[in-house]
């Protein structure tokens, strides 16, 4: 019975070893690709709507990039219909003093030129960020605004 015992113990530990499978939105060797923190009085202590669009035409990203947050998320959707193929979104609502690190991005068949970052804060300004490429990100909401730049080798925190 013991062995028995063993013997499922480690089957289990093995399937859950195992993980997600590596996509191609996947970073190397199942590297995070995205952290996003959110300081505890980020946004002055509300949630806070992010999306990460990554681009993968040019003229479409410099459209993008005359956006302002508020702007993004009132006409994404129109956008999202009007893009197809050459946008993808990713959107989180994140709450003061959340943190999420993902291992991969929903798919995305065009390589991006470009990711854009847009936060929905309750303060004026433009809350838009723009990293070239496809890079991991880190994105580190705070009180009234918000930073993004590539990702430590690992995800440490910096």
């Amino acid at each position: 019975m013991r062995h028995a015992a063993m013997a499922i113990a480690l089957l289990l530990g093995g399937c859950a070893a195992a993980g997600t499978p590596a996509g191609p939105d996947a970073g190397a060797a199942g590297a995070p690709v995205l952290r996003i923190a959110a300081d505890p009085d980020a946004n002055g202590r509300r949630p806070v709507a992010v999306d990460v669009v990554r681009v993968a035409d040019p003229a479409l990203a410099r459209r993008l990039d005359g956006l302002d947050a508020a702007a993004w998320f009132r006409s994404r959707t129109a956008l999202r219909g009007e893009a197809a193929g050459r946008i993808a979104i990713a959107s989180w609502e994140m709450v003061p003093g959340q943190s999420v690190l993902l291992h991969s991005l929903p798919p995305f068949a065009a390589a991006p030129v470009e990711t854009i970052v847009y936060a929905l804060y309750a303060t004026p300004g433009a809350h838009r960020q723009s990293v070239a490429g496809a890079a991991a990100l880190d994105v580190r909401l705070q009180r009234d605004g918000f930073t993004a730049g590539p990702l430590a080798a690992g995800g440490a925190p910096q």
